[in-house]
This record gives C-alpha cells, sequence and structure tokens, in this order.
C-alpha cells in the first residue's frame, strides 16, 4: 500500500475524500458503491474490506475516506477501535494471552519460538554480547525496538548475512539497519513488540541497562545449549588476540560468574579476573583452539583471523574483515596483507605519539 501523503491534514474534506482514487487508484465505481451504503459502521466494514483485498493493509484514514468520512475518529465511533476492525479481516496466527502484538506484528505474521533450541541459544548469547531492548514512547504512540550494534568494517557480513537469518527463522523477521560510517558502527533493529515481549518476559532480558543481564534459564543444563549461547557471547563481545586467545570484558558480574560455572563444566580452560566496573575472561590457546574448531563461531572478524594465522602462522591486528578475507579467497597476497598491517601500525603509532589537540 502506498505511503498516506503527509499534507493530507490541510486538505479540505473533499480533496480527502479524492484520495482513495487519485493516490491508491482505487476505482471511483467501488468507491461510490460503498458510499450509498446507508448504515456507517458497515460502509466503514465494506471499505476496509476493498481496502484489504486491494492492499492486504487497513490504514483507518484511508478506510474512512473511502466511506466518505474526513478522517479516521468515524472508526473509532462507530467500530470502537482501529485494533477492532482491522481484527475482523486478520486473525492472529499468535493466541498467547501473554503477549499483545501490534497490527504491524500481526500483518508481517512475526513468530516466537516454541522453546528452548540451538539457534535460540545462539541468538541469547548475541543478544547478551551486543544487543539491548528499547521502548521509545512519544506522543504518537509507543515503539519497541530489539537493536544489535557491531563494527561497521568487520561486522557486516555477520549482521546482514548471519543475525538476520537467525532472526527470520526464530521470530519470522527482517532487519531494518542503522549504518554509522562516520561511527564505523551497523545497528541491526528489529522492531516489533512481540519479540520485545518475548525477550523480556520469557528470557529475561533486561529493557535498556544491561548491568544485570544474564543468560536464560532455560539455556542452562543442555550441554549444545549452553556452548551455542556461550558461542553467540564470543562471536559479538570477545576478541581474538595475536596468540589464537579468545578474551573479553563485561559489566555484569553476575554474568561472568555464569560464564566461568559453564566454561568449566565444558572443560575450558580460562583465567578470569574482578575489575572495578567489569570482568575479565581470557580463554587458554588449547581451548580458544577447541572452541573454534569442534564448538564453531560463526564472526568472520574472529573465523578469518584464526585460518590466517592457521595457515601462515602469522597475525595481522591492523586489517579488516574483508581484507583478511580477499586474502583468504586468493584475492590479496600475503605481502599485500602485511604492507597493510604495517602502514596502519605505524599511522597508529604515530596518533598515539602526536595527538591531535585543540589551539
Amino acid at each position: 500500500m502506498k505511503k498516506i501523503p503527509h499534507s493530507w491534514r490541510k486538505l479540505p474534506i473533499k480533496k480527502r475524500l479524492e484520495i482513495p482514487n487519485n493516490f491508491f487508484e482505487i476505482p471511483s465505481g467501488e468507491i461510490k458503491k460503498i458510499r450509498k451504503i446507508k448504515d456507517g459502521r458497515n460502509r466503514l466494514i465494506a471499505a476496509a474490506k476493498l481496502q484489504y483485498e486491494s492492499f492486504k493493509d487497513i490504514h483507518t484514514d484511508l478506510t474512512a475516506w473511502i466511506a466518505g468520512y474526513a478522517s479516521d475518529t468515524a472508526v473509532r465511533q462507530k467500530i470502537g477501535s482501529s485494533k477492532k476492525l482491522r481484527e475482523m479481516f486478520i486473525e492472529p496466527s499468535l493466541k498467547d494471552k501473554r503477549f499483545t502484538p501490534t497490527w504491524q506484528d500481526t500483518k508481517r505474521n512475526i513468530k516466537l519460538p516454541e522453546g528452548m533450541n540451538e539457534l535460540l541459544a545462539e541468538e541469547s548469547g548475541i543478544h547478551i554480547g551486543d544487543g539491548s531492548l528499547h521502548i521509545h514512547t512519544s506522543k504518537s504512540g509507543s515503539s519497541y525496538l530489539y537493536g544489535i550494534c557491531g563494527d561497521l568494517s568487520n561486522e557486516y557480513n555477520y549482521h546482514v548475512n548471519h543475525i538476520a537469518s537467525i532472526m527470520k527463522k526464530l521470530y519470522n523477521c527482517n532487519a531494518y539497519y542503522n549504518i554509522r560510517t562516520n561511527r564505523n558502527a551497523i545497528e541491526s533493529q528489529y522492531k516489533s513488540k512481540l519479540i520485545l515481549e518475548y525477550k523480556n518476559r520469557i528470557l529475561r532480558f533486561p529493557i535498556g541497562s544491561k548491568v544485570d543481564i544474564l543468560i536464560p534459564k532455560q539455556v542452562i543444563g543442555t550441554k549444545n545449549f549452553e556452548r551455542r549461547c556461550l558461542c553467540g557471547i564470543f562471536d559479538t563481545d570477545f576478541t581474538l588476540d595475536n596468540y589464537a586467545i579468545l578474551k573479553g570484558r563485561m559489566a555484569s558480574f553476575k554474568l561472568m560468574k555464569q560464564m566461568c560455572n559453564l566454561l568449566s563444566k565444558q572443560g575450558v580452560k580460562y583465567k578470569y579476573k574482578k575489575y572495578e566496573g567489569y570482568g575479565y575472561i581470557r580463554i587458554l590457546q588449547e581451548s580458544t583452539l577447541k572452541i573454534l574448531e569442534e564448538w564453531g563461531l560463526n564472526n568472520q572478524k574472529h573465523v578469518s583471523k584464526y585460518q590466517i594465522w592457521k595457515e601462515t602462522n602469522k597475525y595481522f591486528p591492523f586489517t579488516s574483515t574483508t581484507e583478511r578475507l580477499a586474502f583468504l579467497e586468493g584475492k590479496l597476497g600475503l605481502g599485500d596483507l602485511e604492507d597493510i598491517s604495517e602502514k596502519r601500525r605505524k599511522a597508529s603509532a604515530r596518533i598515539k605519539r602526536f595527538p591531535l589537540t585543540l589551539s
């Protein structure tokens, strides 16, 4: 369905009533037929039916105009609410009374997982690492967002391929991408009240600050679920250093305690240190290699470093994921990768030695 023109509020009633035909090409004969219906409620229902059959969507202002009313005030007066009118044509696929899907959730057929599985466990780890839940309230209503933030130069493919695939399989939800090149950031945005409610009420992920975030209880106790959740955290919030060691820090001490317990259960050798404001985990090389080879990470930011280290026994700290993948695909030579890394290392050293200052 086309977007309703923003200028419609300034139009006189006569011009508004011409919008269905002029902007949406709804046949004038169909409009006239509906406007001849005497009962106002039935007229609005007929208008909504025509709109839904044409566009698989219902915009209540357009419904009102088709029926001959100036605005959707008539819908609330004669039907009760926009929600009631929409529900006459689309029956929500989700009938769990714990959740209240929006019209957009219903229209997009957003679904929820039936229970914990390996995919959901990994996505939970991704959420713990880089995700957050937000509710934005304004005069026009509330919007619900699950956002996942990453490094644009290193994690673009991870977001648009791997994370997007998981979210489609779990929730049937597509992402919107907020790309900020000036901050080298990519944010995958999933706009759904249903997803936010599920993550908050069932998985117990907090809205807003993540300082008290925990691994969902549904993950704990199943070996593969625990591994996939940890891998999601490693993929998003850990780095792989030049000694092939995974390391990372997080603000939630309760979460770090959980992770330490799970790592010990899984036979992973690690070091943990508590600092003011955060905890730090360093996984020893032998266990890091086990995680990379047996458990399997999915973020090419880590995987490409490991594959090059395994192939050349070298580490290139100042290269991007795209450049490392180009080397692995034979598009860049080893000398090219060394030159890129060395030039950036020198540039970084100059900046640290002579930082920019304001005069």
